[in-house]
């Protein structure tokens, strides 16, 4: 079975997958740097979405967090014990041709 997000750095712990609490179908995630360092990592979602983009705790947008992601992907650069939620827009479903 696929995971629905992969992290590139072990020191990464992804905390929580679910989905928004808006019912728009986007996917959730919070992550964590556990390590107590500074960290590179990638984060990568196994299903289709159009952008990927950083919110508070109550999943409302922050601007300008995060530079542009890569296809289904994200790098981010970690603070020590640094806790993040990202929001995954999920591309919506082709229609009837």
């Amino acid at each position: 079975m696929t995971p629905l997000i992969t992290v590139s750095n072990r020191g990464v712990v992804v905390e929580a997958v679910k989905l928004a609490e808006d019912r728009s179908g986007d996917v959730i995630v919070r992550l964590y740097e556990s390590l107590g360092q500074r960290c590179a990592t990638t984060v990568t979602a196994s299903f289709a979405t159009d952008r990927i983009y950083c919110t508070d705790l109550l999943e409302r947008a922050l601007d300008g967090v995060l530079p542009d992601p890569v296809g289904q992907s994200i790098a981010l650069s970690l603070r020590p014990f640094e806790l993040v939620t990202l929001r995954f827009r999920r591309e919506p479903a082709a229609g009837p041709g």
